[in-house]
């Protein structure tokens, strides 16, 4: 009876609130981070800001996260379920805001010094302070496979669909239900395929379970972490586009800089390319983004932003969205004049999603008669 007893209070959601609990104080200047940018720029997509609460939410690492900034000085944080350890806490999210690598300070200085159009920038978006999510492989993998023609709105809503349908719950905070991502197992069920169309997947249900299956064929979530600070990035991205469905050369390199510590690298996306035309000017052979389109874009901001390359790149995306554009300054004269800061249109910004070249990613399903195809991706 005993045992009973005990697995039934394990297997009972387990409930917290906010208000009865302390909130962990952590050094963090807001000039090396601004949480609402970092957290809602398309880098991962498992954070809400809740406003009435006073905080933001989000799922890491199997637990649940609150985090907000009380003033200028530092961020606090909760985590659910609570452990033994503040301390080992805090390493776990230090080591997700990458907390212990370089300062936004030094960081941003080297690149203004080296880009008088990354100077314009950052004068023009004082607020605009991003730091690069060191994010757990696995979930990284499958959110930008679900990424594929789509929007940040709409990946996040792909994402959470993926957790609460497949993933356990992890607990409930505040009266919401947070979930962990799923088990590789969980995707590869015959039931998954099937549900996850139902779920408004379309055809990257597919994706994502025949991803999962050559996933755990190879050796499940740890074989793709053995992967993180490889010496040869151009042999994991060759191995990622080749072993698993869904996965083109953005996808492959957004995976390999924001959980596999590629930081060098730089995704290319047409957002991306407008802005490298834009503001920088290079020439626009074609209107689509072609394979070699996206070499050269991809080869010329690291001659620029060495060796953060592709964090740089994380924050002229951010500033670049017509959801920050609130936080741009008035005072300030372009030191560079570009034809726009904001590449972005609010045509844009109201589309689904973007086309990319076919020849480039080559999981887009073929598009149907009389439908149409301007997208806009994250």
């Amino acid at each position: 009876l005993r045992k009973l007893k005990k697995a039934a209070a394990d297997a009972a959601p387990k409930v917290f609130a906010s208000s009865g609990n302390a909130w962990h104080s952590l050094s963090c200047p807001a000039s090396e981070l601004n949480l609402g940018v970092t957290l809602a720029c398309g880098q991962s997509f498992r954070w809400r800001q809740l406003e009435q609460e006073g905080y933001w939410a989000g799922v890491h690492a199997d637990k649940v996260w609150l985090l907000r900034r009380p003033n200028e000085a530092c961020i606090e944080f909760q985590v659910y379920p609570p452990s033994s350890s503040a301390a080992s806490d805090q390493q776990v999210l230090e080591d997700y805001l990458r907390l212990n690598g370089p300062t936004l300070e030094s960081l941003y200085a080297g690149w203004s010094a080296s880009d008088p159009v990354f100077r314009s920038v950052c004068s023009q978006f004082p607020d605009v302070r991003v730091r690069l999510l060191r994010q757990q492989p696995l979930e990284n993998l499958f959110s930008f496979i679900c990424s594929s023609n789509n929007n940040i709105a709409r990946i996040s809503q792909l994402v959470e669909k993926l957790c609460k349908h497949f993933g356990q719950q992890i607990c409930i905070v505040d009266g919401r239900e947070y979930h962990g991502f799923p088990q590789l197992s969980a995707l590869c069920s015959p039931e998954a395929e099937p549900r996850l169309r139902e779920l408004g997947f379309g055809y990257r249900a597919k994706f994502v379970v025949e991803s999962a299956r050559r996933l755990l064929d190879l050796g499940g979530a740890d074989w793709l972490h053995s992967l993180r600070g490889s010496a040869q990035p151009d042999e994991i991205r060759r191995c990622l586009t080749k072993e698993f469905t869904g996965v083109g050369r953005k996808v492959a390199d957004c995976v390999c800089l924001m959980s596999l510590d590629q930081l060098h690298l730089v995704p290319v996306d047409v957002h991306v390319m407008r802005i490298a035309r834009s503001l920088y000017g290079l020439p626009a052979s074609t209107k689509s983004l072609t394979e070699s389109a996206y070499q050269s874009i991809s080869d010329f901001f690291p001659s620029l932003w060495q060796p953060h390359a592709g964090w740089a790149h994380t924050v002229l995306f951010a500033a670049d969205l017509a959801r920050f554009q609130h936080l741009k300054s008035p005072a300030i004269v372009d030191e560079v004049k570009p034809a726009s800061l904001s590449t972005e249109t609010p045509a844009d910004a109201a589309a689904d999603g973007e086309v990319e070249s076919k020849k480039l990613e080559a999981e887009r399903p073929p598009a149907k008669s009389g439908q149409g195809t301007r997208k806009r991706k994250r």
